[in-house]
Formats: C-alpha cells, sequence, structure tokens
C-alpha cells in the first residue's frame, strides 16, 4: 500500500505538531531541538511546510527529492518555511501564533510529455496535479494546492514558467515534466485538505 494511504489522523496532527514545535524552538534557550516518534517517520516522501498568516502565504519550503526521513524533514521544512523563504523577512514569534501550518506529502513523480505548452496543458489535470518542471539550467514546481489560487490550466502553467525564469514565449528544447499527487493536511486537527488520488 502507498505510504500516503497509510497516514492516519493520529499521525498527521503529530507531524503538524512537530512542525510547530520546531518553529518554536528557533526562540528558546540553545536553539532546542525537537523529536516525535512518527509511525512512518524513516520514510522518504517528498515535503512541503507551508505557512498561511490570515489565509495569506507566509512561507513555504520543501523538496521532491527528498533525502531525509520524515522524522528530520518536516522539522526542518517548518523551519525553512518560518525563517528561510527569500519571498518573506523570517518569521516573528508574535506572528506565529496567527498562523496555520500545512503539510504535503507527495506521491512519486511520473514523467509527462512536454514536448510544448499545448502537449502539457493536454496532459495535466487541475486540482489533482502538482508539477515540475525542468530545462537542466531552470526549474520549478507548484503543488496540487495552488490550483486553489490558479484554476484555470493555462494561468497554472504561465505562472509556474515565470517562477521558474523562463521566457513567456517560447519553449525549451530540452523541457521536461512530471506530475505528483499529494497528501495535503492542516491545522488545528490534522484533516485532510487534499486527498491522495492513484491513477
Amino acid at each position: 500500500m502507498p505510504l500516503l494511504l497509510c497516514i492516519e489522523l493520529a499521525e498527521r496532527q503529530a507531524m503538524l505538531a512537530l512542525a510547530r514545535q520546531a518553529i518554536q524552538a528557533h526562540w528558546s534557550q540553545g536553539n532546542a531541538q525537537v523529536t516525535h516518534n512518527l509511525a512512518h517517520g524513516d520514510q522518504k516522501p517528498g515535503c512541503f511546510v507551508t505557512l498561511r498568516k490570515h489565509g495569506e502565504l507566509r512561507g513555504c519550503i520543501g523538496t521532491l527529492e527528498q533525502d531525509m526521513p520524515l522524522q528530520q524533514s518536516i522539522a526542518y521544512f517548518a523551519r525553512a518555511a518560518a525563517f528561510q523563504d527569500p519571498r518573506f523577512p523570517p518569521l516573528t514569534k508574535d506572528e506565529l501564533t496567527d498562523c496555520v501550518i500545512s503539510i504535503s506529502l507527495l506521491s512519486e513523480r511520473e514523467p509527462i510529455p512536454a514536448g510544448n505548452k499545448e502537449e502539457l496543458l493536454a496532459a495535466i489535470t487541475p486540482f489533482t496535479d502538482g508539477l515540475w518542471l525542468s530545462d537542466g539550467y531552470h526549474r520549478a514546481t507548484f503543488l496540487p494546492a495552488v490550483w486553489r489560487e490558479l484554476p484555470d490550466k493555462h494561468d497554472f502553467i504561465q505562472h509556474l514558467l515565470r517562477k521558474g525564469g523562463w521566457p513567456a514565449q517560447g519553449w525549451p528544447a530540452q523541457m521536461k515534466a512530471w506530475r505528483y499527487q499529494s497528501l495535503e493536511f492542516s491545522e488545528p486537527d490534522g484533516e485532510l485538505v487534499r486527498e491522495w488520488m492513484q491513477r
């Protein structure tokens, strides 16, 4: 059974608690390390941690190519989202109270055709697929959650191209694309925001 189908509510809640405590530990004397015993803590799926303040993005950091077990990566990316996202100033202690944390665990990537923009548009499924683009020099990804802000396929791809530094016109000859799905869950109770969807 795929890992993401095995993540029960209690473990999702433990992961969210780990993320919040890892951020709080930033202001603790000695910058204490935080640990939680996770049932799947030794697994290595792709993982992103997102912070939203009053509904607005306040930080999001993660990776599709995981080399750390979840036990470490959730704490690591929670702190990175809070203090190292280059789009935002470091989170302050007072702000954390107003932030909601969500975690996205990713499925394995599946290559999809990317010979041109039209081919890619035809291949992706809105509100289901995350998308990763790479041409060897640039790379960028959007989680499936981004569909909530960019529900139109064309807008979704255009914004992803802009994020990756590609020109609005033209299409890199070496462009490659992968899709993936995610299990997204959020505070306060660990309920699912985005279900895992198998193909």
